[in-house]
């Protein structure tokens, strides 16, 4: 691999923001669970809330397998359909083709060509470790059906090192010593304060807030690892929950709504860090079905984490190798590498606003993300301006069609609608051919300076996923 190949084309983001806020926030109040009610979006959880409900003012969506194209088709219940022009074979060529790219080896090959490496650095895996994490990534990369490849293999041990140094259970920042928790929780307080301190001028909110407070905030204080703070969380949402009675209404709402989010406050979790939204339709893709203790609890232990992480990671290895990859060129690898980071496909979404930006003359931004979303991560009817841009794109083809294409912005299916069929062939007739994907720069927001306490720009894994990749012995 060549640095001069890493990316086909780079553009630089700004502004993004991202909304999760730090677990530190959940040790001052009772009040915390409020403030995750505009907690990260997603559109991977609640498209299937989307295409099941059909809610005032939102579209009911229906994701179909269709062989031909059927635009704007109604089902019987009278809710909109996505087109979505591909039969059951169109992901399973796509499959083959990945296969055609990689590097394939033998388990016992791939297990010692592994091993030669993983503890070395960048990686840096524990020696007295190394057999369960390389018989892991490979356990994981046969349960999801992906080819055993130097490719796959070097991308999982890489992203295990990047979001957790090799810990099933990963350490929070700067565990080891009690000031690094105790600055991460005065900045999530500070915040705190910032967006809710109004709540605490309410009978008798102030007085539960002294006693969670004074109760709990030596416990977050003695926290090493995510799963310390799990276990705290969970215990004061048990707490919460019997307080609430005494709570004003508004308020006891609210966290009768939020409460199972404080359960669960660790957004990313086990050795790959990865959501527990993303984490569940990865599975439910798998055909396996979890509480979310249960994949908490899975995802918490050493092959579980990888596992699960893997699963997430293989339709962006299916899609990219099949349509970014090219023999004895390694940048597709970036490509996933940076979507499991900033999100699925937005790598292959900011290639289609770049096009979607040409054709229109707007000046969209180029975050990968589609549409706007509510603070549930549920799609808003509200118009986004990459819609705006398809619209005037597109004339035409009316804006419901489009929306509904766009709900499809996280899956591997958008690539098969009739909306990116049409924007890639009106920008390939004006413009010319464009690449599948490209890799951008996007603003890190709240949850980084709340953990980190500054914030910076997705370059920066960028630069970490390039550094990892140029130490492979990938002719070894």
């Amino acid at each position: 691999m060549t640095r001069q190949t890493r990316y086909s084309l780079f553009v630089d983001l700004r502004g993004r923001k991202t909304l999760a806020l730090f677990i530190g926030v959940a040790s001052l109040s009772i009040c915390m669970a409020l403030m995750y009610g505009d907690a990260c979006a997603n559109i991977s959880e609640t498209f299937e809330r989307y295409i099941s409900s059909g809610s005032p003012g939102k579209a009911a969506v229906k994701r179909t397998e269709a062989t031909s194209t059927e635009a704007d088709k109604k089902s019987d219940d009278g809710t909109s359909t996505v087109a979505v022009a591909y039969d059951k074979t169109a992901l399973s060529e796509e499959d083959r083709l990945l296969r055609e790219v990689v590097q394939p080896m033998d388990r016992e090959s791939l297990k010692q060509w592994l091993s030669s490496f993983i503890s070395l650095k960048p990686w840096n895996c524990p020696v007295h470790q190394q057999g369960e994490w390389v018989e892991a990534i490979i356990s994981a990369i046969e349960r999801n059906h992906l080819p055993l490849s130097k490719e796959i293999a070097a991308v999982v041990a890489t992203l295990i090192s990047i979001e957790s140094g090799f810990h099933a259970d990963p350490l929070l920042v700067d565990g080891a010593r009690r000031g690094g928790n105790e600055a991460l929780l005065q900045r999530a307080e500070k915040k705190f304060f910032e967006k809710y301190g109004a709540y605490l001028d309410i009978p008798p909110i102030p007085k539960y807030y002294a006693a969670y407070r004074e109760k709990y905030w030596d416990q977050l204080l003695a926290c090493r690892t995510a799963g310390d703070i799990e276990v705290v969380s969970g215990r004061m949402a048990q707490e919460l929950r019997k307080d609430c009675d005494n709570f004003p209404g508004v308020i006891r709402k609210t966290v009768d709504k939020e409460i199972d989010k404080l359960a669960h406050i660790v957004r990313s979790k086990g050795s790959m860090q990865l959501k527990l939204f993303r984490a569940r339709q990865a599975m439910k893709d798998r055909g396996e079905e979890f509480t979310d203790q249960e994949l908490t609890d899975y995802m918490y232990t050493l092959p579980g984490g990888v596992d699960v992480g893997v699963a997430a990671l293989r339709p962006l290895f299916i899609q990219y190798g099949a349509r970014a990859a090219r023999k004895n060129d390694l940048s597709w690898l970036f490509f996933v590498g940076m979507d499991y980071h900033y999100g699925p496909f937005s790598s292959r979404n900011m290639m289609e606003q770049v096009r979607l930006r040409d054709l229109s003359g707007r000046n969209i931004p180029i975050d990968g993300s589609f549409l706007n979303h509510d603070g549930q991560g549920v799609p808003e009817r509200q118009d986004s301006e990459t819609l705006l841009a398809a619209v005037k794109a597109l004339s035409g083809v009316s804006k419901q069609k489009i929306f509904e294409a766009f709900l499809l912005e996280r899956y591997p299916q958008y690539v098969y609608t009739e909306i990116h069929q049409l924007i890639k062939e009106l920008h390939e007739k004006k413009f010319g051919p464009t690449p599948f994907a490209l890799i951008g720069e996007i603003r890190v927001g709240e949850s980084a300076e709340i953990k980190f306490g500054a914030t910076w720009t997705t370059r920066l894994y960028l630069n970490k996923l390039d550094r990892y990749f140029n130490s492979v012995p990938w002719d070894n």
